[in-house]
Formats: structure tokens, sequence, C-alpha cells
């Protein structure tokens, strides 16, 4: 075959595949060619820096993308009419490649895709060659295919264009609290690394760790180890289930010791970009503040584009208990070195003063490490012996999961350790307030003095709490989707992590009691945190003797305390039943309660009213606390309902000799509506499920009831009544209603 006969048959291919309309030509030439090129730089990468496993898999990945390729041409050449035929090859071609090797690399499409706008200007002309077309709608079809491409990428690019949020919020008034200083002095410190060495992509993991260890053997908690996937993760990493190395980046404060230590964890991420360093900022603070932190590396442990290779069960899956599980070997070794004279960390980490810090998964990876720090073996199978008891003096969940690991096949129940959770309402990874379910299970039977608070900081995201995660929460292409404009900036979100994770050392680890105050009303010392930061927060104590969180039984009239029982008047709306989230519930039921000014009158507003016998004991220090979330419920029979602005209402407490006080909700906030942000650029995207019921607790010391009426003896209260006056309608959730002790 002369070279004319091959330049012939290609001409005959390219009008085949380039007939129909000229924009829609330029169109899928220039995704064509961005297609391609991506795909080449994709493949460069790989060769240049992964093992020849990936190698293999960015050829595979070639080598589909041409057959499938050529496959679409001939369908489209065969079976489609001329409009549709380049615009379809485009589009299936643009999803198969970009959807799938671009999991990490989104930035580099975006530049890709710009650059080879510009390349089909020139690549144009030898294009041009097997058309008819003049050369002036030649270029004008190119040219517009160009436009419409780099119009694309730049949607992509900005971070949102779509719907104004309309997100209510007002502060919260309620007394000042003045917060000393931090216990300790400001220290200096080391950082440096540990592990077995063996590191091949990190030097700081390879030849440059100061302290080696022993790797650990997993077999016995990890699934999906396994196929081509588990070849090529084995591959990538150079360890297996059975020989998993522990390895952690160290901030060593240069103080005596021993000295408390904290450990956080990441979650799933790629493996190939490092998830452990992201975590610096957390570790620096502690150091100064007189902890020894330590940020785990797991990324061993995290997602990969190699899981495809594993065409049906998609590779490892459902390794929290294996996360959990790890991070109580750290300590193990912690306690080695601090029980070994002759070691440089001799006496220097004191185990009975430990903080666990989990980020997404590695936020329900600490919940199983505090279940599994109390167990003789491990429940799955109880050949796995464990010993390990350390003193966990707390938890803290960075946008965790939960239900991934189901011990038994039941949620996991933390029991009698301190708690803390923070969670952003535009988070779009972990979409629910997963941590919400996690803090209702958890149970104090034999600590008298812990507690566990509840974050849900607006306009943050689930990556910032990790500097090396940023903006976006999906991977690519799915990013590009993401409504970036109303998240709060990175700096701020990681400095109320810092204030709130301080807080709690300050008190678990110091017994700093003010800063335990902090915790239980943020708002109470709002000037420790920047002016513009909106929250909801929750808090609960062994210290608070329920009245009523109705969890006991499917009894409306019983409370939960003996003696305790509920009643109301003039409701249309009063069930007790589980508060669902986005995806899932809380795991917990409350109260819900509508009303309407249909039928009232002023002698039988509406009312739910809390009453209680001489059994439940009222000191006139303690506080009225409760949780209310705004409901999207219609009230009764109500047509064409809207649910209002804010809801309002009054609260009635009545003592034994029948003196009464009362005071409006409002005296500390307004009741607002849920939280519902736009998490997508576009609003095809969102739906009604975007919003989910997240409490506020509200607290009322008793003795402000007292000074609104000095009749009322605030020792002697036998009911708290709440009034439905100030709102002609309306609904809402009412939980953890209950005397609190107070802090002061």
């Amino acid at each position: 075959m002369t070279w004319q006969n091959i330049k012939s048959k290609l001409a005959g291919w390219s009008r085949k595949l380039l007939v129909g309309p000229f924009a829609a030509q330029g169109i899928a030439r220039a995704v064509h060619i961005a297609a391609w090129l991506s795909l080449m730089a994709v493949l460069l990468l790989f060769w240049m820096g992964a093992p020849t496993r990936y190698n293999l898999l960015a050829l595979l990945l070639l080598a589909v993308s041409i057959v499938s390729g050529a496959g679409l041409a001939l369908v489209s050449v065969r079976f489609l009419g001329a409009f549709s035929k380049p615009m379809l090859w485009a589009c299936l071609l643009f999803v198969a490649v970009f959807t799938f090797p671009f999991f990490f690399l989104g930035p580099l499409f975006l530049a890709l895709a710009a650059l080879s706008g510009v390349c089909v200007a020139a690549l144009g002309y030898a294009l041009s060659a097997s058309t008819e077309a003049s050369a002036w709608k030649r270029v004008t079809s190119g040219s517009f295919g160009i436009a419409v491409l780099l119009a694309f990428a730049l949607a992509l690019a900005l971070d949102g264009w779509s719907v104004d949020e309309d997100i209510r919020w007002q502060p919260m008034v309620d007394e000042s609290l003045q917060i000393a200083a931090a216990t300790n002095a400001e220290h200096s410190f080391t950082q440096f690394t540990y592990g077995p060495g063996t590191d091949s992509h990190r030097s700081a993991f390879g030849d440059k760790v100061r302290y080696k260890t022993e790797s650990v053997d997993a077999s016995k908690l990890l699934d999906g180890w396994e196929g081509l996937a588990g070849w090529a993760r084995s591959g990538f990493w150079n360890t297996d289930p059975d020989t998993l190395p522990l390895r952690g980046t160290v901030w060593l404060p240069d103080a005596e010791g021993p000295l408390p230590i904290v450990l956080i964890v990441h979650g799933n991420h790629s493996m190939e970009d490092y998830s452990d360093d992201g975590y610096a900022y957390l570790g620096e603070m502690f150091a100064r503040r007189g902890l020894i932190a330590v940020s785990v590396d797991q990324n061993m442990l995290n997602s990969s584009i190699s899981n495809s290779l594993n065409l049906f069960d998609g590779g490892l899956e459902k390794e929290n208990d294996a996360r959990g599980w790890l991070l109580l070997e750290h300590l193990k070794q912690w306690r080695s070195w601090s029980k070994d004279p002759t070691h440089e960390l001799f006496a220097r980490a004191d185990l009975d003063r430990v903080v666990l810090i989990g980020h997404s998964r590695g936020g329900e990876a600490v919940s199983e490490a505090a279940v599994f720090n109390r167990l003789p073996a491990y429940p799955d199978d109880a050949t796995l012996a464990f010993d390990y008891n350390f003193g966990l003096r707390g938890v803290i969940a960075i946008a965790p999961v939960d239900h991934q690991y189901n011990p038994r096949g039941r949620a996991t129940v933390m029991q009698d350790v301190n708690y803390l959770v923070i969670h952003g309402s535009h988070d779009s990874d972990v979409t629910a307030f997963a941590g919400s379910a996690t803090f209702n299970r958890l149970t104090f039977d034999t600590c008298v003095d812990c507690f566990k608070a509840g974050f849900y900081l607006i306009g943050a995201n689930h990556g910032q709490f990790n500097t090396g995660w940023g903006a976006v929460d999906s991977p690519t292409p799915f990013n590009w989707l993401l409504n970036r404009h109303p998240l709060i900036d990175g700096t701020l979100q990681r400095q109320v992590a810092q204030t709130l994770f301080a807080a709690f050392i300050e008190s678990v680890i110091f017994g700093n009691t003010q800063y335990q105050a902090f915790l239980a009303d943020p708002h109470r010392a709002a000037q420790r945190l920047p002016e513009s930061v909106r929250f909801l927060s929750q808090y609960q104590s062994a210290a608070d003797r329920p009245l009523a969180n109705f969890e006991e039984d499917a009894d409306v009239s019983s409370g939960t305390a003996p003696g305790v029982t509920l009643s109301a008047q003039a409701l249309s709306l009063w069930r007790e039943a589980v508060v669902d989230l986005k995806w899932r519930d809380t795991d917990s039921a409350s109260v819900l309660l509508g009303w309407s000014d249909q039928g009232a009158t002023d002698s039988k507003a509406p009312a739910y009213s809390v009453l209680f016998e001489d059994a439940v004991l009222v000191r006139s220090g303690d506080a009225l606390t409760f949780d209310l979330a705004m409901s999207e419920s219609t009230p009764g029979d109500l047509q064409d309902y809207e649910s209002p602005e804010v809801i309002d209402l009054t609260l009635l407490v009545r003592d034994r000799a029948g003196h009464t006080a009362h005071l409006p909700l409002s005296k500390r906030r307004v009741l607002l509506p849920q939280v519902q942000p736009v998490l997508y650029k576009h609003a095809m995207f969102n739906s009604d499920a975007d919003s989910e019921v997240v409490m506020q607790r509200y607290r009322f010391p008793l003795q402000e009831f007292a000074r609104q009426n000095p009749a009322l003896d605030a020792s002697q209260i036998v009911e708290v009544r709440f009034q439905f006056d100030r709102t002609p309608e309306g609904s809402l959730w009412l939980d953890n209603i209950a005397l609190n002790p107070g802090l002061n």
C-alpha cells in the first residue's frame, strides 16, 4: 500500500468522524485533543514516579481508551445522525477518560484543557486537510470549540455562582465567662519521625527516621487486601496486611516528662497523596502546650485508583477497625519506649493521659480504639488478644463517619470517656452529621466528671481541617460541581478547631473546669472565637440529671427520671420519634411538637409540660438545659404551611407553692430554621435533603427565673412548661431536658 493510499484512507476516516455541523466538529476536536493530552500526561507521571505495576495500569487505561474510542466512532458512523455523532463521541470519551485516571489530578486537567484549547488552533489545520469545508468555516468551527472548552474549564474552576444561601444566624445571648490563661507555659519542641525506615516514597519515613519500629500483623482485621488491587497496593507500599508499618511524625516538647500524649490520625484520601502531614498545625500547637503529639501515617489503608483492578469487590474497604487497632499499637510502642531505661524516650510519655484525634474515617477509628482499649480480644476474632488499657482521657472526632465497623453487627458504643465532635455544615464528603449519632450513643456509667460536646460549624467543609486536602471534598470530576463560594477560609476553620481542641485538652488533661464551661456553652466566651464564626453546639455531662430524653419507652407521657410525667395541651402535633439526618438517623429519639393558633384560647394556649415529684432533686444553683431544632413538619391540617422564619416561645417554671416565673426563649436566642447549605454550583444537584436536624443546646439557670419573680423558690420547682405563645404556628424537635449543676 502506497503512502497516497494510506493518506486517502486516513482522510476517509477523518471525514466520517468529523461530519456534522462545524460548531460540533470544533467542540469534538478540542475535547479529543484535551482528552488525549491529559491521558498521556497521566501516563508520563506514572512512568516517572510509580512502580511497574502502575505503569501497567496506565498502559491498560490507554489501551481501553483506544479500543473504546474506535468502537464509539464506528457506532456513531453507522447508526447516528450527522449532528449527534461528534457530540456523542466527545461526551462519552470525556466521561470514560476523565472520571477514572484523574482521581487526584483535577487541577492538572484544568491546566491541560486550557493548553489543549490553544493547541487546537494549530492542529486544526492538519485536521482540515481531510475536510471539504472552506478555511473560514474551519477557523470558525475550531474557534467556537476552543471558546466552549475554555468557558467550560472556567466554569469548573470558579468557586461557585448558583444560589445565594439563606442561612439565618443570631449569636446566643448568655452570661459572659472569663477564662484564665492555659495551664502550661509555651514550650519549644523538636520534630522527628519513627517507622521501619523502609518507605521508598518519603525520605522522612525512609533513611531519615530517628527511631525504627517493627511491623505489626493486621491480617485478622483487614478485608479486601487481595486480588489485583491488593497486589498493586502491596507493590506500592512494599508491605502486606501481616507486615503493616508503625510510622508517625512526632512533635516532642522540650520539657521534663512524663508528658501527656496525643495521637492524630487522618481519614480516607488517595493513598498516593499523603494525608498525615496535614495536621502539623495541631501537632505544633499541642507540643507548645506541653503534650507529645504524633501524626500517625495510615496512608497504606487509603483508597487508590488501583482498587478498580478488582472488578467486583473494589479492593480494601470497611477497615476502620484496623485503623483504630493501629492507633493502640502505636501507643503500645510508646509504652515500650517509655519503660526502656536504655531508650532516649524513656519516661517521656505518660500513657495514663492519652487523647486520640481522628478525621473522617479516622474519626470513627478513634471511637473503635476507645472500645478496643478496654476489651480482652478482637470482637470479630477472639484469637486476636488485646492487652492495652491505656489511660484514655478523651476522644476528638473531626467530621467522622459512623457505622462502617459494627462489632457483633451493632453500632459502636463508647463508655466513660470525654468526647468532642466537630462537623462542618458544608461537608460534601461526609454530608450528614454522622458524629452526632456517636455522640448520642456514648454513655457515662462510672465516670462522674466526663462530658461530651458537639460543634456544628457553619460554612466549614470536610477537607480544610487537613491542610493538604483543601477546599474540595470530592474526587475529580465531581469536585468541579462543588459550590465553594460559601466556604469559610481554611485558616479560620482550622483556628476554630485549634480553639476547641485546646479547650478540650485543658479540661480533660489538666482539669481546668473553666475550659469545660466554655465547651458547654461556647457563646459564654465568644471572645475566644472569631466574630465571624457561626455555629450550633451540644453538650451533655455525667453530672446532668435527665428529666426527659425520650429514650426509655414508647409511652409519650413518661419521662426519664422516676416520678417525671409529660403532658400537653392544644397541640396539633405530638409524637416521639428517632431523628433523621441526611442519609441516616441520629440513633436518638426526640419529641416532635407542633401548634397553630387555630382554635387556641388564652386559657388553653398550646403548651408542653414536664412535671416531677419529690423524687427529683432540684438545687437552686441548677440550670435548666434542653436541646431544640426547628422542624419542617406541618403542624396539624394546615394548608400551604411554610415554616416560620424564627420561633420564639415562653419558658415557665412553677414551684411547689404555686409561684411561677417565665422567660422568653429569645433571652438566649430565638430558634432559627435548619441550616440548608448549597453544596453544588447548580440547583439540580441540590435537594431538600441537604438540610438536617442539628440541635442547639439552651441553658437557663433557675436563679434567672427567681430574679424574674422573687417569690419563686428555685429549689422547689415541680413543673417546667414550654408555652407556644410567641409564634402563631410552627413545629420543633425538643430533646434532653435536664437539670445541670452548672459550671462557673
